[in-house]
């Protein structure tokens, strides 16, 4: 249930939500360009783990539980749920 719920989590925070959206957006766009301004180009994809579902998933998961393989199942879990969600999204927009 742990990982279910850990997966519909990432994806809410990623995508669903939308009033935290504008405030990802910014943060995100301070973060690169501090990192760009700074010359810290390795850091600027840390950037990814607030902007990929799957990414965040994992490494939340990996920082909560500390399980590396429920985190692995997490971000597996939540790629399917997000490819579903995607192809849902595209065949409304058609």
């Amino acid at each position: 249930m742990n990982i279910l719920t850990i997966s519909l989590f990432a994806l809410w925070i990623t995508k669903w939500f939308q009033p935290i959206q504008p405030i990802k957006d910014m943060v995100i766009e301070a973060y690169t360009e501090y990192c760009i301004r700074k010359g810290l180009f390795g850091l600027q994809k840390l950037a990814l783990v607030l902007t990929c579902p799957m990414c965040f998933g994992f490494w939340f998961t990996l920082f909560y539980f500390e399980d590396f393989w429920m985190a692995l199942s997490v971000s597996a879990l939540t790629f399917v749920f997000n490819f579903v969600y995607d192809k849902i999204n595209w065949e409304y927009e058609k």
